[in-house]
């Protein structure tokens, strides 16, 4: 009997993959290459929506290159939140793809808390207002380039449009459409009333539609482009974080989900939606899940493993790109626990000042590297706290995945920090395998997503704190750290008015 085999597709913010795996989950064919990624000015993060395409044409190129195309049953496609790409009427791209870091839309979020209290919106979206939302990306687009926002005709999120360059079918899931800030959570619909009241037009916004159902097929076209077989099932993916929780089945309410990329996701899963005050004052985004009827409440880092790669360049650590990744942990491991009191507040991306605090004389790279891990190690749990107390979600298991979770050093001190034992499961490619399996209930290769969980087997192990070490973390997190960020922050004000002058 000839294999069944799934192809799931992960346009990241470092890299874009595709990945062909067998029904049990398992990786058959892997291809990556970089993001091709622009910088025009300074903050600011762009992707040429047609270079996107081609990268992604040459990894599925190079995925099915091992395997008989005609075993893949179905496709889908799960991307970064809060990117998009503009298109015109015959589905060209009008303009750049802003990359969901890009700090140019801090003037359109400014405008959204001078216009709004922020739990109107809350009360409608889930989210309070921040630069990165997909309606600023338009709202940007109106203000600065008026030309390109007459001729869109749709703005699709790069997942959408990769599957739109498959199969021709313009839409969007609900876990994407959660990440604009205009999509009417209860209602599952686009809303009205804040679209017009940011003066952006209806009609841009794709149908809304579940994940895990056949979005349409791969056209003569994308087949010739891609090496897929024509005809092959086009299943509707989702936003990148949710479809990782997805596939390591944290769709229950007593599971939170450590997702470690460039940044780091705290997910919690819920059945019942709620958009109350008491919810909004967490600073957390609600969403809708790629689990048919099913919410999830996210927070997280923006720069996890983002720091790690800053870190691991700016002290300049011996050897190639994985030696130095090693180097940097060793000498982390090395340094003395606590670093010497010295405290890393990792809140690099556009907008936010992070920064170090207590350094000594003393302090070499070995102990600020150790510094960085136990800061985002608090950063977790500060993240982690004020999601979970609130709302007392029943949490009894904290399940970790990522590029984050090869590094020993950084789970044990985690796991110190939080006093709580992580399951690390070994998915290597969690949102890859998640669009999959998404992939497969679109194609009826699975039932249903209980049938398409239950086929995956993942290899996992326990990280377990240490109780003395964590004795000294909890104090030092709560006498020291959850001061850091508001001294830090009300710093970071002052110079911001500095360099504004």
């Amino acid at each position: 009997m000839a294999a069944v085999l799934l192809l799931g597709i992960d346009v990241g913010s470092t890299n874009c993959k595709a990945i062909v795996f067998d029904q049990y989950g398992q990786p058959v064919s892997v291809a990556s290459l970089p993001t091709p990624t622009l910088h025009p000015c300074p903050g600011w993060a762009e992707y040429d929506p047609d270079a996107l395409w081609q990268t992604v044409v040459r990894v599925i190129r190079q995925a099915c290159a091992a395997v008989d195309p005609r075993q893949i049953q179905g496709v889908a496609v799960a991307s970064m939140g809060e990117a998009g790409a503009p298109l015109d009427a015959q589905g060209r791209p009008t303009y750049q793809s802003i990359a969901w870091y890009d700090s140019r839309t801090t003037p359109q979020d400014r405008w959204w808390r001078e216009q709004f209290v922020n739990d109107v919106i809350f009360s409608i979206s889930g989210l309070s207002p921040l630069p990165i939302y997909g309606i600023n990306k338009l709202m940007w687009l109106r203000d600065n380039q008026p030309e390109a926002y007459a001729k869109t005709a749709t703005w699709l999120h790069i997942a959408d449009y990769i599957a739109f360059k498959l199969c021709g079918v313009p839409a969007t899931d609900y876990s994407l459409g959660s990440r604009t800030m205009v999509m009417d959570l209860v209602r599952r619909r686009w809303s009205l009333p804040l679209l017009e009241r940011a003066g952006i037009r209806a009609d841009l916004w794709p149908e809304l539609m579940p994940s895990g159902v056949k979005l349409g097929e791969v056209s003569a076209a994308a087949a010739t482009e891609t090496g897929l077989a024509a005809g092959t099932c086009v299943g509707v993916g989702g936003h990148d974080h949710v479809c990782g929780a997805f596939a390591v089945g944290v769709s229950a309410g007593d599971v939170c989900l450590d997702s470690i990329g460039t940044a780091e996701a705290v997910f919690c899963t819920l059945e019942q939606l709620q958009l109350d005050e008491r919810v909004r004052r967490t600073g957390c985004a609600l969403g809708a899940h790629v689990a048919r009827d099913k919410y999830y409440i996210l927070d997280g880092l923006w720069t996890a493993g983002a720091s790690i790669e800053w870190a691991k360049n700016l002290f300049a650590w011996p050897g190639d790109q994985g030696d130095r990744y090693a180097a940097m942990e060793a000498a982390a491991a090395n340094a003395a626990t606590g670093s010497m009191g010295v405290f890393f507040l990792p809140r690099l991306a556009a907008g936010e000042r992070g920064g170090f605090v207590g350094l000594i004389g003393d302090a070499d790279a070995g102990v600020m590297a150790r510094a960085i891990y136990e800061g985002l190690a608090y950063e977790w749990r500060s993240c982690f706290e004020s999601m979970v107390q609130p709302l007392a979600l029943p949490i009894e298991t904290i399940k970790v995945i990522g590029g984050g979770a090869r590094c020993r050093l950084w789970l044990q001190i985690k796991a110190n920090v939080l006093n709580r034992p992580l399951l690390v499961l070994d998915v290597a490619e969690s949102v890859a395998l998640g669009a999959a399996l998404l992939a497969g209930i679109a194609s009826g290769v699975y039932r249903d997503e209980a049938e398409a969980q239950q086929a995956v087997r993942h290899v996992e192990h326990l990280v377990t704190p240490d109780p003395a070490r964590a004795a000294q973390y909890d104090r030092w997190y709560r006498n020291a750290y959850l001061h850091v960020a508001p001294a830090l922050g009300a710093l970071s004000q002052r110079i911001e008015q500095a360099i504004e002058g």
